[in-house]
């Protein structure tokens, strides 16, 4: 029995390798993840976001006991989709207002 790191792969050139982690690591550099934490389920979403934007900060409490709460993890995640962070905060409210809930000061 094999295990699978022991499988005969087709040799990959050593130069698509390194164009391949360049693509990565340039994309990494530009770019960082920003978590919503939200305990509504519709509301917890993950996008990749330019690197230098203003993360909003604190607990956005809403009606119905929603909150939301914005954390840059730091590296860019993969099957997430790419956003400014006024358009994933702009996803966010429109999602909010959609379900009838309203900011509470």
């Amino acid at each position: 029995m094999k295990f699978p790191w022991e499988a005969q792969l087709p040799a990959v050139p050593i130069e698509d390798t390194v164009a391949a982690l360049q693509r990565d690591f340039a994309y990494a550099v530009q770019m960082t993840a920003v978590r919503v934490h939200s305990n509504d389920p519709e509301l917890a979403t993950t996008a990749n976001v330019p690197r230098g934007e203003i993360v909003p900060r604190g607990v956005c409490k809403f009606t119905n006991g929603v909150t939301v709460e914005f954390h840059d993890i730091g590296m860019p995640q993969i099957d997430v989709p790419a956003m400014t962070m006024h358009e994933l905060v702009a996803h966010i409210w429109a999602t909010a207002l959609v379900k009838g809930l309203e900011i509470v000061p």
